[in-house]
């Protein structure tokens, strides 16, 4: 599928509200089980899952806020939304902006997947090799189009969920419920503090939305999927702390990395799959691989959109680079990828995804510009509610 110019890849190229549902949570997924827990048991102990609801109910509030307000704009982006509502040269700010939080994003999620592989399968092939092999398979699936790339979207969640099922069979054996007590050990103000940390995965989704609504086929009861699907997502991530704290502790989880490759580990199945463990990232991979791949298509629209390029590939070539040098940068050194997770990243990304949201509705209702879109006549979106 080629390039297309202009905005007629947002226009023509169009998704299923299916692939909609089943692309949340593979944007949630794969760095939350993977990175994200590890991240958040160093600083809260086992009350680690307890701040993941807390920021999952905080977030899907803001996901349904995000997609109200591009339901008010359902055929542009959120750059190009920010333009009409915050006037030309901040909206393009904004997407200057969106497009560098999401080079980050995608090495924070790339790096999730490269360091399974330097660290359990390839330990002596160079990490940049790694990083560069990667990207370029993201950077063909942004070169075929989000059509294509949704389409594997329900591939990857049939894998979460198949490797979600064999961790918490293969574990059950192993739990130690008595890990979990006390209960809200840190108290409540530093397990909703704490919660910040998976806002650096929420925020994929919140961001996101606005470039993947434009491309909806259908809009109607867009807010509902995006209520399940981020429900259905948010389940599926928890079970892992859970399992993992009752399994591991939270003292063995802080000695690790990439924290549910330690817990794939602990799965009593190696009689029954003597490659479990080659077994489970490939699993892993079909759902990690949408999340980069959108986090890639998410940042080259946004520097397209700011800076006027009609040609894709004059951004997404640059772009490559860069992700590449970032995803490296991130996580060649395991102690600094853990230490940008926590702090400035995760902060970060809990600033934009809250903030933004709430700065565009504020303006827009000032604005007198939330009112509801005329049907387009003719139309196949025309008329339909969200």
């Amino acid at each position: 599928m080629s390039c297309l110019p202009g905005r007629d890849r947002m226009t023509i190229e169009k998704i299923s509200r299916m692939q909609y549902f089943f692309m949340i949570p593979n944007l949630l997924f794969g760095k939350a089980i993977g990175v994200t827990s590890g991240v958040m048991v160093r600083r809260l102990g086992a009350d680690n899952w307890l701040a993941m609801a807390i920021g999952f109910g905080i977030g899907i509030l803001i996901m349904l806020l995000m997609v109200f307000l591009c339901s008010r704009f359902p055929d542009k982006t959120i750059v190009e939304f920010s333009e009409e509502i915050l006037g030309k040269w901040i909206g393009k700010l904004v997407g200057l902006v969106l497009g560098i939080f999401f080079i980050f994003a995608f090495g924070a999620s790339a790096n999730t997947m490269t360091l399974h592989l330097s660290q359990y399968f390839m330990p002596e092939t160079p990490y940049i090799l790694i990083c560069l092999l990667y990207t370029l398979l993201c950077m063909y699936g942004v070169f075929l189009g989000p059509e294509v790339v949704a389409r594997f979207s329900l591939v990857g969640f049939i894998m979460l969920f198949m490797i979600t099922l064999t961790m918490t069979v293969g574990t059950i054996g192993s739990l130690k419920p008595i890990n979990l007590f006390p209960l809200m050990n840190r108290g409540i103000l530093e397990n909703v503090v704490g919660s910040t940390y998976i806002f650096g995965d929420i925020a994929f989704v919140v961001l996101s939305a606005g470039f993947i609504y434009p491309l909806l086929d259908n809009k109607a009861r867009v807010g509902a999927i995006s209520f399940w699907a981020m429900i259905i997502g948010a389940l599926s991530i928890l079970v892992w702390p859970v399992f993992e704290i009752m399994v591991l502790g939270p003292d063995l989880m802080k000695q690790y990395v990439v924290v549910c490759m330690q817990q794939i580990r602990c799965a009593q199945l190696t009689k029954y799959f003597p490659r479990q463990e080659l077994i489970m990232v490939s699993f892993f991979t079909f759902s990690l691989f949408v999340q980069s791949a959108v986090l890639f298509f998410c940042s080259k629209h946004s520097f397209r959109q700011a800076a006027g390029i009609m040609k894709e590939w004059v951004i997404i070539l640059p772009l490559t680079v860069v992700l590449v040098i970032v995803t490296y940068y991130m996580g060649v050194d395991n102690n600094r990828y853990i230490d940008i997770l926590a702090f400035p990243y995760s902060q970060v990304c809990a600033s934009i995804s809250l903030g933004l949201p709430a700065v565009l509705l504020l303006t827009a209702l000032f604005r007198g510009k939330l009112k509801k879109p005329q049907p387009k006549g003719g139309g196949p979106e025309g008329g339909k509610k969200t």
